[in-house]
This record gives structure tokens, C-alpha cells and sequence, in this order.
């Protein structure tokens, strides 16, 4: 690990970073001094980096690794430069890191499934249809359980899987399966590298928060040349550690911080058979259930009915009605942070008619029917209110028009920290992968690009890891 003073040169000097990154020169003087950058700094001085196109691999990556613990899954895809993922299981079983290899049909052409046990001392996983590993519900074991997922090589077939969501093998599975990280790293034909179906998958992957560590410019295996070389191992590797290490440094202010998060919809029954409710499938909350959970956070997740696969977090309870979900909400107080994603009804219908049993199935000989509307609790507002109110409240405002200016009466009228907002209109958001969203608080409305929602639920913990840093 090269010299931290280094670095400051590369940034700009002494009081220039200490400008940037809100700490007095004599901080950055103690950093030069004792060659260490403190943890609660790394991601200013990331942010700082990325902007000036400073690599921080050669001076944020320790020499020893043992201290990183992680778990990382490796696809590797079909493809001649599949015998360098040979070298980085090497790179990667010399430090601490619990490493899980999948590969493809069409990858074991190349290598063997046997020669990949032998290197890892594990268990090599080929197949989506094996009746042993299946009957433990494998394939969702590996989505579930890795850090980071690092596809290497990576083909242009897979590139278009997962950005078309095909699911037709092992891999592709996980990869749709998983709220992971995923880091590609492509290797192909110059040609199919450039072909537009793939620099569109490309994009399309970018747009929904995927990594990529992007193919070199060399001699290829078949005789041509261009850019779809693979990296050599020790770059793949030193770029996965970097992710590792930029991911346990924004984790570090989250570590044991109590989250409460509602999600999805809630549902009021107007007999055993018959409901009002909405669209929401729950997929944005637990989407950032899980990116907290990843970093530290105690998550305790509230959600009503859905059908979508259950995040890793500390706590989960489910719910139906509303008022279920405001007194789960409320019980879980105090808490640090909590999150209102969850799209609940604001009323529920009760029957003027008293002698109609609603127990029942209401029959059609009762033509005539007239409801009154009855509003339900205001979760949002009683969290604020609440005597044991949480270090930071972040709301959700969905509308259909007038976005910016009804989420910012939202956010004055409850008193909340944070609003999310979106449009939902026209069927943009409710059970999609992606969303557009505008970040709003008292002093500003930020408005993020179509992307992902385990992308939004990346940045947005990004934002709650920074407002809590600066608060502490």
C-alpha cells in the first residue's frame, strides 16, 4: 500500500482535501503521518477520487487481506479466457473470503468442474435441475448468500440474459434471483463486444446499478484484435477487493444502527372474500431492507401481503390491514431510522348497513349498499410525533401528478426528514424493477435517472449513511 501522502498530492494537496472532506488540515497532516485514512472517511475521499479519476486500488488495498470477510460467488461463463478464473479462485483463497464458483454448461468445455473443487476445496455448483442441491433449494442459497457476485468471464449470452430476464440455467437464475451486487467482467470477440445488441445490454445493465469491469484492447485467442480481452486475474481481483473494501467502509457508520422498514401494500376487508387495496409489490422496501441488512443495520421489516422472495434482515413481520401495520410500527420504537416505503390504504370501507353479518360473504340479494369511509392511522405522522421520534425519518409520496410540489407538502405537512417520490401513474413503478425517483428535503429535491430499485436502495443507503455520519 503505497503512502497516504501520495494520495493527498493526487488530490490536490493538504488543504484542498481537508476543504473537500470537511476536516481541518491538521486532521489530513495526522493521516499523512501515521499512513492511515480513518474508516468514517473512506467514502468522502471515494467520492473525492471518482471525481478526480484518482484509482485508490494501490493505496486503499492492504497488503494483508486477512482481516477482509466477505462472501463472494463466482459464475464463470464459457469462453477461452475461462482458465483465468483459475488464477483469481487462487488470488481470492489466499485471504478470508468464503468463495462459493458456479459455472455454465458451455464453461465446462474449457475447464472442469473438478480441477475448479480441487482449487477452491469446495463444492463446484453446475447445474440449476440437480435433484441433490435442489432438494436444499441451492440455487437460492447461492443468490442469497454472497456480498458480491463477480461473473468472470463474462459472456455477450449472459450479458443478455440478465438484461432481458432469462432464467434457463444455474447462473442466469441466481443472477435474477439475487439482491446481491454483480460485477461483470466481459470477455468476447472484439465484434460481438461492439455488436449494438450488446453495448445495449450494456447500458441497459449500467442503468440498473450493475458493475462492470470493462473488457481490454489486445490480440484475441481467435487471431483478431480489439477491445474483449479479459483482464488479467491480479485486476480483476484487486478491483473485487477495492469493492469489498468501499462496501465494509460505508457499512461502518450502519453497524448495529436499528432500522425499521413498512413495505408493500395493506389490504381492508370488506368481507372474507371481498378487499380494497393497491398495486405495490413491496419490491423498493425490500430492496433497501436488504442493502441495510448488507451493511450492518439491524433491519426490522413490516410488510404487508406479497409475493416476492423475503429479504436477509434481523426481523420480519407480516401484516394485512393498516392498523396492523401501524401498531407493528409503532411497537418497534425506538428505533434510529425509519423507513415508510410501504404504500397502506388511507381508508377502509364500513358498511352503513349494521344488520348485513360482514362476516360473511355479503350476497348479491343485498342490491343496495352504502359505505362510509373510515380513515386509517397515519404511521408516518405518529412516528414523528412519537415521544421516542427516530434520528431520521424517511417517507415515500406516490403521485400521479404534480410529483415535486405534493412530496414537498408531504414533507412539511409530516415533518419528516426525507421524502421519496415517484410517479406512479400510467402503471410506471407498482411491480416493476425500476423506478425514477426524486430525493426531496427541506433544502433540496434531487432527481435520479430511471434505474433499478436495488440500485435507488444502494444510493439511498449511501444518503443515510452520510446524513447519520455527519450527525454522530
Amino acid at each position: 500500500m503505497q503512502k497516504i501522502s501520495q494520495l493527498i498530492s493526487l488530490l490536490g494537496g493538504t488543504g484542498a482535501v481537508a476543504k473537500k472532506v470537511n476536516v481541518k488540515p491538521s486532521a489530513i497532516s495526522n493521516w499523512k503521518k501515521l499512513n492511515k485514512i480513518p474508516s468514517n472517511k473512506h467514502n468522502a475521499i471515494f467520492e473525492l477520487s471518482s471525481k478526480l479519476n484518482v484509482n485508490l486500488d494501490e493505496f486503499l488495498i492492504p497488503k494483508n487481506l486477512n482481516n477482509i470477510k466477505a462472501k463472494i460467488l463466482l459464475i464463470i461463463c464459457g469462453g477461452i479466457a475461462s482458465y483465468k478464473s483459475l488464477e483469481i479462485i487462487r488470488l481470492i483463497k489466499q485471504t478470508e473470503i468464503d468463495l462459493d464458483v458456479v459455472m455454465t454448461k458451455s464453461a465446462q468445455n474449457f475447464i472442469t468442474p473438478l480441477l475448479v473443487t480441487s482449487l477452491n476445496e469446495k463444492k463446484c455448483y453446475t447445474d440449476l435441475f440437480s435433484i441433490e442441491d435442489e432438494a436444499k433449494m441451492n440455487h437460492i442459497m447461492l443468490a442469497r448468500k454472497p456480498d458480491i457476485i463477480l461473473v468472470a468471464p463474462a459472456t455477450g449470452n449472459i450479458m443478455a440474459k440478465l438484461a432481458n430476464g432469462i432464467a434457463d440455467d444455474l447462473a442466469s437464475t441466481i443472477l435474477l434471483a439475487s439482491y446481491s451486487k454483480v460485477i461483470l467482467a466481459p470477455s468476447m470477440n472484439p465484434i460481438m463486444w461492439d455488436n449494438l445488441a450488446t453495448q445495449e445490454n450494456y447500458k441497459k445493465l449500467l442503468d440498473r446499478g450493475i458493475d462492470f469491469i470493462n473488457p481490454e484492447n489486445g490480440d484475441m485467442a481467435c487471431g483478431e484484435s480489439g477491445i474483449g480481452r479479459l483482464p488479467e486475474p491480479r485486476v480483476i481481483f484487486e478491483k473485487l477487493i477495492s469493492s469489498l473494501i468501499k462496501k465494509n467502509n460505508i457499512t461502518d457508520c450502519l453497524k448495529n444502527i436499528s432500522v425499521v422498514i413498512t413495505a408493500g401494500p395493506t389490504i381492508e376487508n370488506i368481507d372474507p372474500v371481498r378487499h380494497i387495496s393497491n398495486k405495490s409489490s413491496g419490491k423498493q422496501g425490500f430492496a433497501i431492507a436488504s442493502e441495510l441488512s448488507k451493511r450492518g443495520a439491524n433491519v426490522t421489516l413490516i410488510s404487508g401481503p406479497v409475493e416476492i422472495p423475503l429479504p436477509d434482515c434481523l426481523k420480519i413481520i407480516n401484516v394485512t390491514s393498516a392498523q396492523e401495520m401501524f401498531e407493528k410500527t409503532i411497537s418497534q420504537l425506538p428505533a434510529d431510522v425509519v423507513i415508510c416505503a410501504a404504500a397502506v390504504s388511507d381508508w377502509r370501507l364500513v358498511l352503513e348497513k349494521t344488520n348485513i353479518d360482514i362476516n360473511n360473504k355479503i350476497k348479491k340479494s343485498n342490491k343496495s349498499l352504502h359505505f362510509r369511509t373510515v380513515e386509517n392511522p397515519d404511521i408516518l405522522a405518529a412516528v414523528v410525533k412519537s415521544k421516542i421520534k427516530p434520528k431520521l425519518v424517511i417517507g415515500f409520496s406516490a403521485e400521479t401528478e404534480n410529483i415535486i410540489k405534493n412530496a414537498k407538502s408531504k414533507l412539511i405537512s409530516k415533518g419528516v426528514d426525507l421524502i421519496i417520490a415517484n410517479d406512479v401513474s400510467k402503471g410506471k413503478v407498482f411491480g416493476k424493477d425500476s423506478n425514477k425517483v426524486y430525493l426531496i428535503d427541506k433544502n433540496d429535491c434531487e432527481e435520479w435517472d430511471e434505474q433499478s430499485k436495488k440500485s435507488i436502495a444502494f444510493k439511498l443507503s449511501n444518503k443515510i449513511s452520510k446524513i447519520l455520519s455527519n450527525r454522530s
